[in-house]
């Protein structure tokens, strides 16, 4: 067998704390090479302004005020729900009894069709001598299918409505906004808004009784 050389002769490169080697530079206004450092902060946009208050009253008025203001892009969130603030922020009217009503229609017409199909036509078998169309027990078959379309219409309208799953919002960069910090109700203005301007709109939900006003990034 050949014999190999003492591995300490094999270790001179790697002895240098720099090697001669450059990162290949960006190609693309996204990415920066290793040298760059970090950008982005500048391009930090408002999303807007968000306002603390202490009781559900104080949210309503602040937001009626504001909209009589002239304000319209306005969003609110509450511990749970805050009757006619829908109304104030100008929240158009549901649509999912109508997507709970078709999923449930849907779902019963489905499997008492596919019932009928496989009783007449696919597989049909005559039990003592009784009609193939019985219709009594697929009515009760249709039914229970047709609840369950419509849980699931339900279930899926409601996420489609909300946007959801939304792993991001802009109002997650404000501070001061969470629900455990004593149950606070918040309005946010957005900066997309005709009326908006940076120090006047601040202003004006301070003096409506507002605990913390805050900017919030995009």
């Amino acid at each position: 067998m050949a014999r190999f050389r003492h591995p300490v002769r094999l270790d001179r490169h790697l002895l240098r704390p720099r090697l001669p080697v450059h990162p290949h530079p960006a190609r693309d206004d996204d990415f920066r090479d290793r040298g760059t450092g970090r950008r982005g902060r500048c391009f930090m946009s408002l999303h807007g302004v968000i306002a603390a208050f202490a009781d559900p009253d104080a949210l309503t008025e602040a937001a009626r005020t504001m909209r009589d203001k002239g304000y319209r892009r306005m969003d609110a969130f509450s511990p749970f729900e805050v009757r006619g603030l829908a109304a104030i922020l100008g929240m158009r009217k549901t649509r999912l009894p109508w997507a709970v009503l078709a999923g449930g229609i849907a779902g019963a017409v489905l499997v008492y069709a596919l019932i009928l199909y496989s009783v007449e036509i696919d597989y049909p078998v005559n039990v003592g001598g009784r009609p193939l169309h019985s219709w009594t027990p697929f009515t009760v078959i249709a039914f229970e299918v047709g609840i369950l379309g419509a849980a699931l219409a339900g279930f899926a309208g409601m996420l489609w409505a909300n946007g959801l799953p939304q792993y991001y919002h802009p109002v997650f960069n404000a501070k001061t906004f969470t629900y455990a910090r004593g149950g606070k109700f918040y309005l946010l203005i957005e900066a997309a808004d005709p009326k908006y301007r940076k120090g006047v709109t601040k202003g004006q939900l301070t003096r409506l009784g507002a605990e913390t006003v805050e900017e919030v990034e995009a």
